[in-house]
């Protein structure tokens, strides 16, 4: 009973913390929002790898372990895909990958994270909506041409089992080979420890970690559909390789 109440208030504390963090990091990153977007994400990155390392290092007090960071292409304007576990996976890929993701409209409204992430490269989007969701296509790909980096779940929301998807949207990654825009497997694993993806429930000082692969090879591929499926199926084969596709530990 104490360890949950503990946990629950953990979680909410971060809550605040959060929002707090935004607060910081806003008006660092608002100056860059006359400069057109997939153009500014070269300066205001940084303030969302500043918003990663407060929530990974500050708030959740976690203890990562982070692989293949050399793997990163070495010109921006890369997609990064990846399991989804925790709200935490945010966190870790903005600060390590330099990337920004695609996420639901709802967040856009949070105070201060809402607007940090519209300056800092986050496209928000209907899940809802058909033609919101093609439109994310058109954007990010316009994004990604113009040196941006964004990552993206594919998975479509935080695995509530602990188990990866059967189902996952690969459109992004083949309008990436039909472009050329480099495409980089991740994984994480353990970072449902220091936030659950269900219900009020944190932990501090966590293990967790991420992992990141080489790009596959387009010209490998003869087809933009055999290219989406192989390179998830590289994240499945990391996260598995992880015990990142089982059951969630009580």
């Amino acid at each position: 009973m104490l360890s949950a109440t503990f946990a629950a208030f953990w979680a909410i504390m971060g809550m605040f913390q959060v929002i707090l963090w935004g607060a910081v990091v806003t008006p660092l990153i608002l100056p860059f929002a006359v400069i057109p977007r997939g153009r500014r994400e070269r300066y205001t990155i940084h303030g969302a790898r500043l918003f990663g390392w407060l929530c990974t290092y500050v708030t959740c007090m976690g203890r990562p372990t982070i692989l293949g960071r050399e793997k990163l292409p070495k010109q921006d304007g890369y997609l990064v895909i990846c399991n989804h576990r925790s709200w935490e996976d945010v966190a870790l890929l903005m600060l390590y990958t330099h990337s920004q993701g695609i996420a639901k409209k709802e967040l856009a409204y949070l105070p201060f994270f809402g607007l940090t992430g519209w300056v800092s490269g986050v496209i928000y989007f209907d899940r809802s909506n058909k033609e919101s969701r093609q439109r994310v296509v058109t954007e990010a790909m316009s994004m990604l041409a113009s040196g941006a980096n964004l990552h993206v779940f594919p998975e479509g929301t935080r695995t509530r089992t602990g188990r990866i998807a059967d189902k996952v949207h690969l459109r992004l990654v083949q309008a990436c080979f039909e472009h050329g825009i480099e495409v980089v497997p991740a994984c994480v694993w353990g970072t449902e420890r220091a936030v659950r993806a269900a219900g009020v429930h944190a932990l501090p000082f966590q293990r967790f970690g991420l992992e990141l692969a080489d790009p596959l090879d387009r010209a490998s591929f003869s087809d933009a559909t055999a290219y989406a499926e192989a390179s998830w199926a590289r994240v499945v084969e990391m996260a598995r390789a992880h015990g990142a596709d089982g059951p969630f530990l009580a």
